[in-house]
């Protein structure tokens, strides 16, 4: 049956992943129907990402993958400003027919856009099902916390605001029992974002201030509502029972399919402030 293979292949690939060496890890495996071709991961071969192992390996073996299926727990890089050819383009050079994918890059300057190239090339891209695509995600260790978390009393970052349910976590330091603030982060047009508290009493804006120096006591701000609209370069403030954060809006940017007012990727800077 097709779809017990996808699962089958998909599920392989997850645990092929957890071989691989290193941050970011990833697992391939290549498949032609229920027959499994040739398998790689990270690290497998040095500096080869997985889907190249698999191809390699399955060249290797003198094994025709043309029409078949790859089965790849991370996103396919696309654009690497190298003068190695990208995993996109050796998967379009070897006919691979269909690309399953287990988790999309977290990097909001590639998210999708391995998944573009894959279709502009005519190539059938699928997801993983939604619990081998949490597997997926584990696997992949800390590669991903890069993009979901931020460390320090100072400091900036961009993430895409459309993964891990919009948010963004931000540490004093990297301990356990360190003080923290989940901000949280939906889209609202072309120059501004909403920040989300849940409920009232935790977000705040600072309104008319582009500088953090300008914000003398964050409790004397107005937290009535659950959320605020923050502008480019105006400032939102998170509180709770370890203090503030102050998160200024720094830029918001639009992936390669997303268009207008479609942000999906936010950088901000931020200063904690301890209570």
């Amino acid at each position: 049956m097709p779809e017990e293979n996808d699962r089958a292949h998909a599920s392989a690939a997850v645990q092929e992943a957890l071989r691989s060496v290193g941050n970011a890890r990833v697992g391939a495996v290549l498949a032609r129907e229920s027959e499994v071709l040739s398998t790689g991961h990270k690290g497998e071969r040095p500096n080869l990402h997985a889907e190249e192992v698999a191809i390699i390996k399955a060249a290797e073996a003198d094994i025709d993958v043309s029409g078949t299926a790859l089965y790849t727990t991370l996103e396919p890089c696309a654009n690497l400003k190298t003068n190695r050819v990208p995993c996109t383009e050796l998967i379009r050079r070897a006919g691979i027919a269909v690309v399953h994918i287990g988790s999309y890059d977290p990097n909001p300057r590639i998210y999708r856009i391995g998944w573009k190239y894959l279709r502009d090339s005519g190539i059938s891209v699928r997801d993983f099902p939604a619990d081998l695509r949490a597997d997926a995600q584990e696997a992949a260790g800390n590669f991903t916390d890069v993009f979901t978390k931020g460390i320090g009393m100072n400091g900036g970052a961009k993430f895409d605001f459309t993964q891990n349910g919009g948010r963004f976590t931000i540490k004093v330091d990297d301990g356990d029992g360190s003080p923290s603030w989940q901000t949280r982060w939906t889209n609202c047009g072309a120059s501004a974002i909403y920040m989300y508290g849940g409920h009232a009493g935790i977000v705040a804006l600072a309104r008319y201030a582009n500088e953090f120096a300008e914000i003398d006591d964050a409790d004397a701000l107005d937290y009535g509502g659950s959320s605020v609209r923050v502008d480019v370069g105006s400032i939102g403030v998170m509180r709770n029972n370890h203090g503030h954060v102050l998160c200024k809006v720094v830029g918001l940017e639009p992936t390669v399919d997303h268009g207008g007012s479609g942000h999906v990727s936010v950088t901000i800077n931020w200063e904690v402030r301890l209570s």
